[in-house]
């Protein structure tokens, strides 16, 4: 007679999501039957860990599972290299306190300093974007750029902004479009761009 498999699994994180099968199971631990001759896909994730994804078979050939599996999951260093930020992926507001070219040029050189490659620049239209710069970390990859765009001309405003992207599918590239989603943190050495557009272009 056959029987079906039972599997405690616990995971290190007490508020981690389980997902069975891409179904949501439980939180930090759950029990699971797998039923004879079959596997089950067992995620876990929480924000700031690495997600962890195993599989537990009760088939021929196929190592038994355990009958309780603990699994670890790691820190998501880019959660360590970065902070939370409410100017991600914002346009703000730089009213500068200097004449249009003077301006331009000190804006240019303060995004320079934080990025190697600017990929457009176009001082007539007020227009200035860099190349995505990406990080990969133990679990994840965050890409980031900065976009300059005139917003008004008489007064003077430029809106900048500091777009933080981040994903954690497995495969991705820098120029996987799809993987990636709006961050609401910042990587800690792009933090001073604002702050130092703010204080030394603005009045």
């Amino acid at each position: 007679m056959a029987f079906d498999k039972k599997v405690k699994i616990s995971a290190s994180e007490p508020d981690a999501t389980i997902y069975v099968d891409g179904q949501l199971a439980g939180t930090g631990s759950v029990e699971l039957k797998i039923e004879k001759r079959t596997c089950i896909n067992v995620r876990v994730e929480k924000v700031g860990f690495v997600v962890e994804e195993r599989t537990f078979c009760d088939q021929k050939n196929q190592p038994k599972p355990n009958k309780s599996e603990y699994i670890k999951l790691a820190v998501d260093e880019a959660y360590t290299a970065s902070s939370s930020s409410d100017i991600a992926n914002v346009d703000i507001s730089i009213k500068p306190s200097k004449e249009e070219l003077e301006a331009w040029q000190l804006v240019s050189r303060i995004v320079t300093s934080y990025f190697d490659v600017i990929e457009t620049t176009d001082r007539e239209t007020g227009y200035l974007r860099t190349a995505w710069v990406a990080q990969n970390f133990n679990g994840s990859i965050v890409r980031s750029r900065c976009i300059v765009k005139l917003g008004n001309t008489s007064p003077l405003e430029y809106k900048v902004k500091l777009v933080s992207e981040y994903t954690n599918a497995r495969g991705a590239s820098v120029k996987t479009d799809e993987a990636f989603r709006e961050w609401d943190r910042i990587l800690r050495k792009y933090e001073g761009l604002i702050p130092e557009m703010q204080s030394r272009v603005g009045r």
